[in-house]
């Protein structure tokens, strides 16, 4: 009679760990398949954030004042300065 209530305390025994084990399964799966669901809107958000990002950059430089050609003044020509009378 010992060894069957060893037995059994043992099988009774075992019986809690696997059910332990498959509810720690069943809680691992919930999780991994929110995660999976949270992964898929932060790639959407991150697509749509880099649209928007590309979007900004493409108004941002068709707003930029474009690229003035430089000319160097001209210098004004030396004015010619008037003969001083001659006084005699």
């Amino acid at each position: 009679m010992e060894t069957l209530k060893k037995v059994w305390n043992w099988l009774l025994g075992k019986t809690t760990i696997d059910e332990k084990i498959k509810e720690t399964v069943a809680e691992v799966k919930k999780e991994v398949a929110e995660v999976k669901v949270a992964v898929a809107e932060a790639k959407v958000a991150a697509k749509k954030v880099v649209k928007e990002a590309s979007d900004v950059a493409n108004v941002v430089e068709k707003a930029a004042p474009k690229k003035k050609r430089y000319y160097p003044k001209k210098k004004a020509a030396p004015k010619a300065e008037p003969k001083a009378a001659v006084k005699k």
